[in-house]
C-alpha cells in the first residue's frame, strides 16, 4: 500500500509572476513570454507577420468537392484555402464556383496544404472578440469564474449586439468599464462594415484585413494582471507599449534597458531548450521529443531518477514532473495536433488520473486549445493542442537536404552494393557499344571499399577502367557516367 497523497500536486490553480521582454534588433523585434522566472513562450516578428491566421481575404471558389465536403478557394496566395461546408454561412448548394466570398484564415497551411478558411468571421480586441455572423452568441472567458461577474456581462452582451451578431468577452475586459467595452465593440463593428463596402467594389482575390502590428499584437494577447514587469531596449517599442498600456489602463513597471533586453534577461540560454530532442529535469528523468508527419511521441524516462523507495511512488512523481515540463515545451515549440506521451508505467489508476489532472492544470495558461483525451490500453496518454500556426521548430530549421529529415543516411556498405549492381546492369545493357570508361563520383565515405584490389578486380570482371572521384555531396547516392 502506497502512502502517497497526490492531491497534494492538484492544489487550485496559481497564476503565473509572468514578465514579457521585447527586443528589437536590424528592425526586427523578438518576443519572450517568462512565467514564474522560466521561459514559457517565444515570438518572432518575421514570423508573425509572415502568418496568415486571423487576416480576411476576399476569396474567389475554384473548385466544389463534394467527397470532402469542401470547396477550393483562391485568396490570392500560393495555394488554394479549403473551406469545409461545416464553416460556410448558409447551405454549400447556394454556392458555387467562380462565386466570391469573404473568408478569414483559421489554420495556416504547410508545405504541402494551403490553409484552412471559414466564413464564420470573428474581429479580435483587446477586451472582446466581434462576431459579425454570431447569430446572438454570446461568449465569456472560462477564466472569468465569478458568477455575479459571468451574469453581468451576459446582460451587456444581451444589451449591444443585433440578433445576427455575436460578441466573446475576453479575461482581461473585467479590468475595464462597460463604456470602454461598448466603444470597442463599436469599433469592430465599424471595420467590419468596412470590409464589407470593400467586398462590394473589389472583383480578385485580396487580403483586406489585417492584426494590429506586432507589438500591439503581443500586448493584446499575452497582457493580463498577472504581468508584473515588460523589459524592453528601443525606444520606438517603448513608446508603443506605453501608448498602449495607456488605453488598457494598465499600470504595469516598465524598464528600458540599454542592453539587448534577451541578454539582459538571459533569455538566450534558455532558447537552447527549442533545440533539444532530450531534456534532463531537475530530478533526473529525461523527456525525448520526436516530430513525425501525422503526429509528436512525447517519451518520459526516470533515468537517474531513483529517490524514492517505492517504484510506484518515483514513477508517479516524476510523471508529475514532466507533465509540468511538456506543457511548457508544447508552448515554447509551438507544437500542435495529435501528441502522444509515454509516461512511466503506474500501476495505480488513481495515479494515472492525477497526472492527467495535473496535466489539464499545466495547460490552462495556454493560448491555444488544448483536449487531454484520457490513457489508452497501452498506458499512452493522447492529447491535442489546437494549431493555429506552424511550430517555432519549424522556422527555425530547414530540412537536412541529405537525410530529408529522417536522421539517417544509407550506410557506405548499402551503397556500395548498389552501385555495384547498377555497373553490372549498365555493362549489360551497353554491351553493344564498346564502353572503355567508367567514370564514378561517389561520397567520401565509400573510399574505405573502393580498394585498388576491388578496383581492379571490376576492372577484370567489365573488361573496362574505373575511375572514381570522392567529390559527390550525397552519401545515399552516386553519379556514374560512360564514356566509348
Amino acid at each position: 500500500m502506497i502512502e502517497l497523497s497526490y492531491t497534494t500536486y492538484l492544489k487550485g490553480f496559481k497564476m503565473a509572476d509572468k514578465v514579457i521582454v521585447f527586443s528589437k534588433s536590424n528592425e526586427e523585434i523578438k518576443v519572450a513570454l517568462i512565467e514564474d522566472e522560466i521561459l514559457s513562450e517565444i515570438f518572432f516578428e518575421d514570423v508573425e507577420t509572415e502568418k496568415n491566421s486571423g487576416k480576411i481575404f476576399i476569396g474567389r471558389i475554384e473548385n466544389d468537392v463534394p467527397s470532402l465536403e469542401a470547396f477550393f478557394v483562391n485568396i490570392g496566395i500560393n495555394k488554394n484555402g479549403f473551406l469545409r461546408y461545416k464553416d460556410l454561412i448558409g447551405l454549400p448548394n447556394e454556392y458555387k464556383r467562380g462565386d466570391k466570398v469573404i473568408v478569414q484564415v483559421k489554420k495556416d497551411g504547410t508545405i504541402r496544404k494551403g490553409p484552412q478558411l471559414s466564413m464564420q468571421i470573428n474581429l479580435p480586441g483587446r477586451y472582446i472578440v466581434y462576431l459579425p455572423e454570431g447569430e446572438s452568441s454570446i461568449g465569456i472567458s472560462r477564466k472569468i469564474t465569478d458568477d455575479l461577474t459571468r451574469q453581468d456581462l451576459r446582460e451587456l452582451g444581451e444589451d449591444i449586439i443585433n440578433e445576427r451578431e455575436g460578441i466573446i468577452f475576453r479575461t482581461n475586459c473585467t479590468s475595464i468599464d462597460k463604456k470602454t467595452i461598448r466603444e470597442e465593440f463599436e469599433s469592430l463593428r465599424e471595420s467590419w462594415k468596412n470590409i464589407v463596402a470593400s467586398y462590394k467594389s473589389t472583383q480578385k482575390p485580396i487580403l483586406m484585413y489585417s492584426d494590429q502590428n506586432f507589438v500591439e499584437y503581443i500586448l493584446r494577447e499575452r497582457l493580463d494582471k498577472d504581468t508584473r514587469k515588460i523589459v524592453l531596449d528601443d525606444k520606438s517599442v517603448n513608446e508603443t507599449v506605453e501608448q498602449v498600456l495607456k488605453e488598457m489602463n494598465y499600470s504595469i513597471n516598465v524598464e528600458l534597458t540599454d542592453r539587448d533586453a534577451f541578454s539582459y534577461m538571459n533569455i538566450y540560454g534558455d532558447m537552447n531548450d527549442i533545440f533539444a530532442r532530450k531534456i534532463t529535469l531537475k530530478n533526473g528523468a529525461i523527456i525525448t521529443i520526436d516530430r513525425a508527419e501525422a503526429m509528436t511521441v512525447i517519451d518520459v524516462d526516470s533515468a537517474s531518477n531513483v529517490q524514492e523507495k517505492n517504484i510506484e511512488e518515483t514513477s508517479f512523481k516524476t510523471n508529475l514532473s514532466a507533465a509540468k515540463e511538456i506543457a511548457r515545451q508544447l508552448r515554447l515549440r509551438n507544437i500542435s495536433g495529435i501528441i502522444i506521451i509515454d509516461f512511466i508505467d503506474m500501476m495505480d489508476r488513481q495515479h494515472q488520473e492525477a497526472v492527467k489532472t495535473f496535466l489539464e492544470q499545466e495547460t490552462y495558461r495556454d493560448k491555444a486549445k488544448v483536449s487531454v483525451v484520457g490513457f489508452t490500453s497501452l498506458g499512452l496518454l493522447e492529447l491535442t493542442r489546437k494549431r493555429t500556426s506552424s511550430s517555432i521548430e519549424s522556422y527555425m530549421f530547414s530540412p537536412c537536404p541529405v537525410c530529408h529529415g529522417t536522421g539517417r543516411v544509407a550506410s557506405p556498405r548499402v551503397v556500395f552494393d548498389r552501385m555495384i549492381k547498377d555497373i553490372h546492369d549498365s555493362m549489360r545493357l551497353f554491351e553493344d557499344d564498346n564502353i572503355a570508361e567508367v567514370m564514378l563520383n561517389v561520397y567520401h565515405n565509400l573510399s574505405g571499399y573502393i580498394t585498388p584490389e576491388i578496383k581492379s578486380c571490376l576492372e577484370d570482371k567489365y573488361g573496362i577502367k574505373l575511375k572514381f572521384e570522392f567529390s559527390w555531396n550525397d552519401p545515399n547516392s552516386y553519379n556514374i557516367r560512360f564514356r566509348k
